[in-house]
Order: C-alpha cells, then structure tokens, then sequence
C-alpha cells in the first residue's frame, strides 16, 4: 500500500492540474474558510473493532420490548413501525440519521450524505404516506455531464444526447419488466439474479451500449455504489442507474428529513427513546428470555452498561455487525465481517453571489478529485431560490478506500479540500463565473456503504439475517446502498417482531 507521504503528494498533484496556472494547491485554502470536520465519530468504534471491549456484560439495568442498535434510515423505520411498543435506540452519533444528516447555510439546506431516492412504489410510498411526507420530484434536467475543456457544453445535451437518450429507454423497459432487478432482492425472478452473476460493465456491453457514456457511467458507480462499473453486480447497477429513467425525489437537506420524520414519529410516542452518543459492544442472542446489549456511553468510556430485551434489531453495517454479535457461528460472522467497503468524502461549498448549475446533480468523468456535484437550492420552488449565494455538494468517493480511510484519518482538511475547489472552477465555471467561494465544509465518511460486488445479492439472500430473537435490518442485508434497502430491512424486522 502506498504511503501517507505518496496519498498526500497525489493529492497534491490532482490538485496542481486543476488549479489555475497563478495558484496552488497550499495557497489555494487562503481564500475560503475551513469549517470543522462532521461526519463519522470513529474513535469509540474503532476500539470495539479492534477487540478492546470483549469482555464480559454488567448486569442490564433495565428491560424493553425492543432495542434497536443503530439510529440509521433502516434502524429509524423499524422503530417508526414499533412505536407503540416499548423501546429504545441506541446510536453512535450525536444525531440519528446515519449518513442521511443535513446541514444549513444561510437558509439553504444541504445533504450530509444521502440525498435523494426513487422508488415510492408499493410499500415505499405508503410508508412515506406513513410519516406525512409530501414528494416533489426534482425538476428538470435532473442530470448534467461536464468535461472540464472550456467552454464545453453539457455533454448529454450535446455529443451524448442520442446515446443517452437510448440507454434511458432500454432502461426503462427493464424496470417495466418482471424481471427487473428489484428491492427487496428476496423478490428476484431468477433471470434477475442471473444478472448478480455479472459486472455491470458486461452487461452494458453485451446490451451494446455506446462506450462514450462509459466514464459517466463508471463516475455514477463509484459516487452511489463505491466502485467502477466493472467491480458492481449487474443486479445492482441495473437497479440504482434505471433512475435515469424515472422521477427522482428529493428534499432540502436530502435525506435527512425521512430520517427526522421517523425520529420524530418514534419520539412522539414517547420521550427518552432515541439514546444518542451511544457506542454498542456487544449483543448476546437468546433463543428465549432476553437478550443483553453492552452499550457505552461515549462521553464515558470507562462505564460499560447492558439493557436487557425481548427483541434486538442490529441496524449496523454488517462488518461492524459480525464483529458485535457474541455466540453466532464463525462462518455467519465472517461472512458479514468480510464485505468491502466504500469510503469517501462529501464537501459542501458555500459561495456568495449567484450560483445556478446546469442540472440538479452535474458529473465530471475524468475528474480524479471528485465524481458528481449537486446543487442544494435546485430542489426548491424557482422563486425560493437565492440570488445571492448558494451551496453546491460535491461526492469526492476514494478509488481504493483503504487510502481513503487513511486520508479521512489523517484529517489535513486543507489537502482535501483545495483540489475540490480547484476541480469546481475547472469543471462548472459558468455556474461559478459570478460567485465566490467563502466556505468549506467536510464530511468523512470511512466506512461509508458496502461495495456490491458480483455475487453480492446472492449472498446476502443466503445469509442468517435472524440469530434467536436478534434480527439483522441494515441496508447492507439487500446488497445495495440505498434508501430503499434500509427502509426494506427496517419493515422485514417490525413485520417478525409484529407476528405477520
């Protein structure tokens, strides 16, 4: 593995060709102000994983009907749907969401993390009826591509429109198929899993889809699902690129507001349940009687705690998961613990003066900084735009997350963020032509989403997902990252819990 000295000076150098020819990448942060880090609180985490607390449980304080671990999109919706019974999550962070979190800029609200869905289909849609949600798709163009060469023009509005415009209509005759690659994966015809057998790579070319779109194609990959077209399960890619066919929802602040609506729900029906800065160390299985969660609080380290419950909902990320679940069989845990996983980095800009992108979410393939920007105020109503300043996204996903994690540890938040600013000028500056960057702010997320390989669905279809009365429900268990996975898992857990 290369060094920190070799990330940081290839860093650097993506920097220096970005960056106008009278700037540097160490200059380049004078004139806009880093904000702290958010993101992943790793450091209590990291001691669980590396075996620090294996010891043995205290005695449970106290006993509930249901404790879910992890205050994500998939442990929210579990808990929405049990609220009426008693229980309690536990979450790491100092806010439930997972990476569904949102930040504010002078009145306008960015995506932390997740941003948007699709599907508000069949058991989607009546859960987002569930929770109150009114859904606005975004409004056209939902996508742009942008080269970088000056004054180049959106390229799927150009050269690409006529391809582009082909792979759109043969994927949107495969998600009117039966056989669409569908969430939840449990509904898979078999032609559908045929395709988890695949790179989306050989689908796409078998499918004699242009090559030109392929570097699209690839930045979408690893900006959504952690790695190139040629790394991903057909299954997967076909089902997270068919939006390109179909409306996309999104709110200000992305995610953030279904996670919110569910925490509030669950809070609702009674105060106290949401436990944040809560780091679990262990959960012990019981096939009857109670199970036992070993939890600590963050701010106090040194005081192990247990609650004991009738039902545990593990909404962690399979790799943490396998590492947490005390008594499982070897090959269950290892089959959880050994999944890859992306990592990446998210930047949120913020500029005074007029910023207008050409597109809700705006990709540069070929960029070796970052894959995809997205505009924050293009989800509010045309009038409630500001004319004054804006916010602009930016997914920055690591090619090797290894690296990444090494970076995002590291935590040299100027190294990171100045070639980001410099790919900005380079790739969008007509948005840019009257703005000025002011601010910066970082969020690090190092073990962010699982990487579907191929054969990935397949093996979350064969894989224990209830050990007793302890049931997995993270995203991670549909082999895809996305919001639709969590809420899936989330509903398969309250519905056992619930008898049906």
């Amino acid at each position: 593995m290369p060094t920190r000295r070799q990330i940081m000076q290839g860093l650097a150098a993506a920097g220096a060709a970005l960056l106008p020819h009278a700037a540097s990448p160490a200059a380049a942060s004078e004139s806009f102000r880093l904000a702290d880090w958010t993101g992943d609180s790793f450091a209590p985490m990291h001691a669980i994983r590396n075996g620090e607390w294996n010891g043995p449980l205290p005695k449970p304080e106290w006993r509930v009907e249901v404790a879910v671990v992890g205050g994500g999109l998939a442990g929210l919706t579990a808990a929405a749907m049990l609220d009426d019974l008693d229980l309690i999550v536990l979450e790491r962070e100092a806010e439930p969401g997972g990476n569904a979190k949102a930040g504010v800029w002078r009145g306008i609200d960015y995506a932390l993390g997740s941003a948007y869905f699709v599907d508000i289909s069949e058991q989607y849609g009546k859960f987002y009826e569930k929770l109150g949600l009114a859904l606005r798709p975004v409004t056209e163009p939902v996508d742009s591509m942008l080269t970088g060469a000056p004054h180049s023009p959106d390229a799927l509005r150009g050269a690409l429109r006529r391809p582009f415009a082909q792979l759109r209509k043969h994927l949107a005759g495969i998600a009117a198929s039966p056989d669409f690659p569908r969430i939840p994966i449990e509904e898979g015809t078999a032609a559908a899993l045929a395709l988890d057998s695949i790179s989306f790579l050989d689908y796409l070319q078998r499918q004699h889809i242009d090559p030109a779109l392929f570097g699209l194609i690839d930045a979408y990959c690893y900006s959504s699902l952690g790695a190139s077209a040629s790394a991903i399960s057909a299954y997967a890619g076909i089902n997270f690129y068919s939006e390109i066919a179909a409306p996309i929802y999104a709110f200000p602040g992305g995610n953030a507001v279904l996670a919110r609506a569910m925490a509030g729900r669950v809070e609702r029906a009674g105060g106290g349940r949401l436990v944040t800065a809560a780091a679990v160390f262990a959960v012990e299985p019981a096939e009857d009687g109670l199970s036992r969660v070993g939890w600590f609080d963050a701010a106090k380290p040194g005081e192990p705690r247990c609650i004991a419950a009738r039902w545990v909902v593990v909404a962690a990320p399979f790799f943490f998961a396998g590492r947490i679940l005390r008594g499982i069989k070897p090959e269950a845990a290892a089959a959880m613990t050994g999944l890859r996983q992306g990592s990446y980095l998210v930047a949120n800009c913020c500029f005074e003066g007029q910023v207008t992108a050409p597109a809700y979410d705006s990709w540069t393939p070929g960029n070796p900084v970052f894959t995809d920007v997205i505009d924050a105020a293009a989800v509010l109503p045309a009038g409630a735009r500001p004319a004054t300043h804006g916010v602009l996204t930016v997914y920055a996903p690591f090619r090797d997350p290894a690296q990444g994690r090494t970076l995002l540890l590291e935590g040299d938040r100027a190294a990171l963020a100045n070639p980001i600013a410099a790919g900005l000028q380079r790739f969008l500056p007509d948005t840019l032509s009257g703005a000025r960057l002011t601010e910066v702010r970082l969020t690090r997320w190092g073990h962010q989403h699982m990487i579907a390989q191929p054969g990935t669905v397949a093996r979350m279809r064969r894989l224990p997902k209830r050990f007793g009365n302890v049931l997995l429900a993270h995203s991670d268990g549909q082999g895809m990252p996305a919001v639709e996975s969590a809420i899936a898992e989330g509903l398969r857990a309250a519905a056992i819990i619930r008898g049906r």
